[in-house]
């Protein structure tokens, strides 16, 4: 063998050993990289969504992919056009309650498995709906 294929053998090698895994390694790691860019008030309703709620629930918003409950921005999408102001404002409302009675009810769906009921505690409960009501059907 000619030196020219262990020089092109070592290149690859180091490019498969070292620099592919820089590569997927030199992101900053925060939990929001895949995250919509939301208001200012709606941050923590963002952030204790990823935490407590990502795993299983899929919203474009949060930048999560929960992979066992129903993915949030289709179940709750508006249906129809956006609606300007108050009318968009007392859509957000109804789909706030019905995620605030999702989580302090629970929800057993047979399809689906069982969502347990207070997971959080009632005033993050209700940052967290504002938030999904909010942001649900954006992504």
């Amino acid at each position: 063998m000619s030196k020219r294929t262990f020089i092109t053998f070592g290149v690859l090698v180091f490019v498969l050993a070292v620099v592919i895994p820089w590569l997927a390694f030199r992101g900053s790691g925060d939990a929001n990289t895949g995250a919509e860019a939301v208001p200012a008030k709606l941050k923590e309703g963002q952030a204790l969504f990823q935490t407590n709620c990502g795993r299983c629930h899929t919203l474009y918003a949060a930048g999560t992919t929960g992979n066992f409950g129903p993915d949030l921005d289709l179940l709750l999408a508006p249906t129809g056009p956006p609606e300007p102001g108050e009318a968009g404002e007392k859509q957000a409302k109804s789909t706030a309650e019905r995620v605030l009675n999702a989580q302090r009810e629970g929800v057993d769906s047979s399809m689906r498995g069982r969502m347990p009921p207070a997971i959080l505690n009632p005033a993050q409960q209700k940052i967290v709906a504002e938030f999904v009501g909010a942001v649900a059907g954006e992504g």
